[in-house]
């Protein structure tokens, strides 16, 4: 298993502008400290080069692990999962009307949404707050 260096972990965070980049919440809103992500687990090869990892809060690393695809709900077929490095986030995603659930716009988008959880009931929950006070992720 490869380490990603103090340097290497800060320059993830600072391209992710402190947001995981897979639910969109804030480190400093949530009282945890985030990971990096490998987006290709090291388990299938995928190294510690800054284009393979991500920023990452701890639920959606939970729930990533170590899959790079999932099943689309609508569809039933097997998709990749999103790739914050070579997949644009509003392409497969948006806001619902109150921006307290994410929607999936694509079948990858709904895989992903699928299998990490994004709208846990925690994080929809504490969505609704951060609208309130004008605190919501971009």
């Amino acid at each position: 298993m490869s380490r990603v260096s103090p340097a290497l972990r800060r320059r993830v965070r600072a391209r992710a502008q402190g947001l995981c980049e897979y639910c969109r919440c804030a480190a400093e809103l949530t009282g945890h400290d985030f990971t990096v992500d490998h987006i290709v687990p090291e388990s299938l090869r995928g190294g510690s080069r800054f284009d393979n990892l991500c920023w990452c809060c701890f639920w959606c690393n939970t729930f990533k692990q170590a899959r790079t695809q999932s099943v689309d709900p609508r569809s039933g077929k097997t998709f990749p999962l999103f790739n914050p490095r070579v997949d644009n986030w509003q392409d497969h995603f948006r806001w619902s009307h109150d921006s307290t659930r994410i929607i999936g716009r694509t079948p990858l988008g709904r895989a992903t949404l699928k299998a990490l959880r994004l709208n846990r009931p925690a994080l929809t929950k504490a969505r609704r707050i951060w609208v309130r006070f004008d605190l919501h992720p971009p």
